[in-house]
């Protein structure tokens, strides 16, 4: 969904209700033991440094319709509907009813960014844009007031004549509206074309940036945030008392060698498809509100806060008035579950669940560098969304508590694919939507056996497949976001694209297919990712590209 695979997609069959999820994914560190300041991009100062300890996730999933059930009770949770029947029958399992006599003092955040073993990944910024951004937030308003300067350099090998400045609040996806003046290009007046809809900016160059070559972009800015989730499923939005901002700053997208990818994502697709980069962020806002961002971040005043993040591919932060945390160490991280205090089953749920995602992933995939990831309950209507070191799991879900462990597992997932390894999620969404969904699943089969994740590969991925062939409605998993319909999008990308990982790991075995996972990873942190990488790991790994496979679930035609 969205432009950062917008969680979970909830679709009510009939008179069950069925979550059909796009979930997505969280984490951003900070370790106020370790304050390490660096230079990134050549001027710009980061922090880096790192912690950790483990738990065990709650109750097992039930499933409904084919999907994890979040509402055992029946209660709908989305305002899309379909005609088609649920498939399977729903297995209740019990969730906790209240919260232990006494809870654990929480550990401190962290004041860094990255985890002291990752404190050389900091050099992934060496030519990667860096952001130096000041915010002023005004609730009253529901605006946001900024001022920004931006370092980037040109590491394409050729010249570029333009550069692009994505103002995401003004997509249809985002519902708002965000207005750039005074913009600078290396200290001189320079004037942009407006484009993309209202979403983009070109900024000539003239005379071009040579290779390696770098220039200094600044500009005020001013974003208008909606006060209502009539736009974005509410991701972006100031409502119920909890302002949502991502990418509430003007943004470099990548080049490649297809150009500048500027594509406007469809709503049902993720909108950010980024480079690594390097965030320094002051932030001025009423001291009331508690605020849960990407990256590390210290507080010098009342109302003021001071984040730093790298490297990382987006920066979003939350503010709300009510928010209560609850943490623990795992694997080196803090985890933190930001909730309603009338919600705190439902947090302790997401951070029971977050903090064995944590484990299960850093053990099958390889360590999480950030010192911290952030699981926090919004007021959105997709059901959960990923951003650096940060996830949103929807607030509808904490009262019934089983809905939270999919979506929080599948966001956590996230972290792994889509913000330590990059892909184009506008073009080809699959490659981090299908493994985090197949990633999801692998969550399940280690706290709770083989069984379950058995379960669930029948009822949420063979059986979505199954009745897409059955109604004729099956396509390739491979294609970009728009090629298809909203109904379909999360049900091929995601569930039958799949049962390409897992036909993979049937196929080679346990042993190579979790090698190529963790190789995948290790190879292309902080990277931009494609398909052909993943067929070079799998060949790398096992000796074949298994091409059939991939031709058969995601490149090749649907089967009638």
């Amino acid at each position: 969904m969205e432009g950062r695979s917008r969680g979970l997609r909830w679709v009510r069959k009939a008179s069950a209700s069925r979550v059909r999820k796009r979930i997505a994914h969280l984490c951003v560190i900070i370790n106020p033991a370790r304050s390490i300041l660096g230079l990134c991009l050549l001027t710009l100062g980061l922090l880096i440094g790192c912690s950790g300890a483990p738990s065990s996730p709650l109750p097992s999933p039930t499933t409904e319709g084919g999907l994890p059930s979040l509402e055992p009770q029946g209660t709908a949770v989305s305002q899309e509907a379909t005609s088609e029947p649920p498939t399977s029958t729903p297995h209740p399992s019990p969730a906790p009813t209240q919260l232990p006599t006494s809870t654990p003092t929480p550990p401190p955040l962290p004041g860094v960014c990255l985890r002291q073993q990752f404190s050389d990944d900091i050099q992934a910024c060496h030519a990667a844009p860096s952001y130096d951004i000041e915010l002023t937030v005004d609730p009253a308003s529901a605006r946001v007031t900024g001022h920004e300067q931006i370092t980037y350099t040109n590491g394409e090998g050729t010249p570029l004549d333009t550069l692009y400045l994505r103002l995401f609040p003004s997509t249809e996806a985002y519902g708002g509206a965000m207005t750039v003046t005074h913009l600078l290009k290396n200290g001189e007046h320079v004037t942009p074309s407006n484009e993309l809809e209202g979403s983009g900016l070109q900024v000539p160059l003239e005379p071009p940036l040579g290779p390696d070559q770098m220039l200094t972009l600044s500009m005020d800015f001013t974003v208008d945030i909606p006060t209502s989730g009539a736009h974005g499923h509410g991701l972006f939005s100031y409502i119920q008392g909890v302002m949502a901002l991502p990418t509430v700053y003007p943004k470099i997208p990548v080049h490649n060698e297809d150009g500048w990818n500027v594509e406007v994502a469809p709503v049902h697709g993720d909108d950010i498809f980024a480079d690594v980069s390097a965030y320094k962020v002051r932030i001025t806002a009423p001291p009331a509100f508690t605020l849960i961002s990407s990256g590390a971040c210290t507080r010098p005043e009342e109302g003021t806060w001071l984040c730093e993040a790298a490297p990382v591919r987006d920066f979003a932060l939350i503010l709300g008035k009510d928010y209560e945390r609850a943490a623990r160490r795992v694997a080196g991280v803090v985890v933190n579950s930001y909730f309603y205090p009338w919600h705190a089953v439902g947090g302790g749920r997401a951070l029971d669940v977050a903090v064995g995602a944590m484990e299960a992933f850093s053990e099958i995939f390889g360590p999480y560098p950030y010192t911290e990831l952030d699981v926090v309950e919004t007021p959105n209507y997709l059901g959960g969304m990923e951003y650096s070191s940060l996830v949103v799991v929807e607030d509808r879900l904490y009262p019934g508590v089983s809905g939270v462990e999919w979506l929080t597992a599948h966001e956590v997932a996230h972290q792994w694919w889509t913000i330590v390894v990059g892909n184009d999620q506008v073009d080809e969404p699959w490659l981090d939507e299908a493994l985090t969904q197949y990633s999801t699943m692998l969550y399940y089969e280690e706290a709770y056996g083989k069984e379950r994740a058995q379960a669930i590969l029948y009822s949420e991925f063979i059986q979505t497949y199954e009745s897409l062939k059955a109604t004729g409605r099956d396509m390739p998993a491979g294609l970009p976001a728009d090629a298809y319909p909203p109904s379909l999008y999360w049900r091929v990308v995601y569930d039958k694209g799949a049962l390409y990982f897992h036909e993979l790991r049937e196929r080679v075995g346990d042993e190579l297919f979790f090698e190529v996972l963790r190789t995948y990873y290790g190879r292309y942190r902080y990277q931009i990712a494609t398909p052909e990488a993943f067929l070079d790991t799998v060949e790398s790994v096992t000796g074949d590209r298994h091409q059939d496979l991939y031709e058969k679930w995601i490149g090749g035609q649907a089967e009638s």
